[in-house]
């Protein structure tokens, strides 16, 4: 991975995570006016302006994600793909212009550099089609149920057990922090939803461009010791042809396990267009704790070990 790729990623993780944060602050302060008295109406008006900002806000992961495949292909091979929207009749376009393009949409900097005018061919590609229906459905219930259906049960516990309390104040306090609770976990699914829009798009092309290798993990700045341990193992790659070009030492992933991310988790997957990846310094330090935590250990129960030690060193760090 060349160094302009490297920080371009991490750009990438930046942006995806401000505008899934962004958006979980506006689910969790909309989720403030949900009252336990009116439960079904209340909570219905949030899910109902929760899941279109999490439709706006999925395009816009969208937009992002095309903005950077566009650039990362561009600096990792010397072509790249036409624009998300809209017809394209040239054959080429500036590297400089495709930069711009990715700041604009990630909020940095275009800083010039001394390549910004080499022409970059443009690859025949479709861009995968989102599937808005499916989308729509999965959020609609990864909300319903963390929102209001988690809510309505903590009421309903609270509730049955309300004869045998004596103290009002703290069956408010339980309720309060019931409420509270679900409004967060709800918070944490809207902003996976709309995050959904990024990482599917980059996950679909990257399956059908011939170009693309495989796919590496990038995490956040706090990784859970699960999204840690997967950005350490480097590329997952496409065929066995390739795979089989890996360091000796870079322990095997499944694939699907590289795309599967968490609630509040802000990893993303980005293609790999080398068999001689470089990992991120981040990742590299992950995968030498593993070798030295996990030695003489297989399995759940090396696994096990990665994550009493991964976690310790997230309290200490914290």
């Amino acid at each position: 991975m060349r160094a302009e790729t490297i920080r371009l990623t991490t750009e990438y993780w930046q942006t995806q995570a401000r505008l899934g944060s962004g958006l979980a602050a506006r689910s969790l302060s909309a989720w403030s006016r949900v009252s336990p008295r009116s439960l079904a109406a209340t909570g219905g008006v949030w899910l109902a302006s929760t899941l279109a900002l999490v439709r706006q806000e999925r395009a816009r992961s969208r937009e992002v994600a095309a903005a950077f495949y566009r650039l990362q292909r561009a600096v990792e091979t010397g072509h790249t793909v036409p624009p998300l929207h809209g017809g394209y009749d040239a054959h080429t376009v500036r590297l400089g212009d495709l930069r711009a393009e990715w700041a604009s949409l990630a909020g940095t900097a275009a800083e010039h550099q001394e390549d910004d005018g080499r022409p970059i061919a443009l690859d025949p590609f479709d861009w995968p089609e989102a599937d808005d229906e499916a989308h729509d459905l999965a959020a609609r219930t990864s909300l319903t149920v963390t929102g209001p259906v988690r809510a309505g049960q903590a009421l309903d516990r609270l509730t049955a057990d309300l004869d045998n309390r004596l103290d009002a104040p703290a069956f408010l306090a339980d309720l309060d922090q019931a409420m509270g609770d679900a409004g967060t976990v709800a918070a944490g699914a809207a902003d996976r939803e709309a995050l959904r829009g990024g990482r599917d798009l980059v996950a679909a092309a990257s399956r059908t461009d011939r170009r693309v290798l495989g796919w590496a993990r990038v995490t956040d700045d706090d990784p859970c010791s699960w999204c840690a341990m997967l950005a350490s193992r480097g590329a997952v790659y496409k065929s066995r042809k390739s795979a089989a070009l890996k360091d000796a030492d870079n322990l095997p992933v499944d694939p699907e396990d590289v795309e599967k991310f968490h609630a509040m988790c802000h990893c993303q997957t980005v293609p790999v267009y080398s068999r001689t990846l470089l990992i991120s310094e981040a990742a590299t330090q992950y995968r030498e704790e593993w070798k030295t935590v996990t030695k003489g250990l297989r399995g759940a129960e090396a696994m096990r070990a990665w994550r009493r030690h991964h976690d310790a060193k997230r309290r200490t760090s914290g």
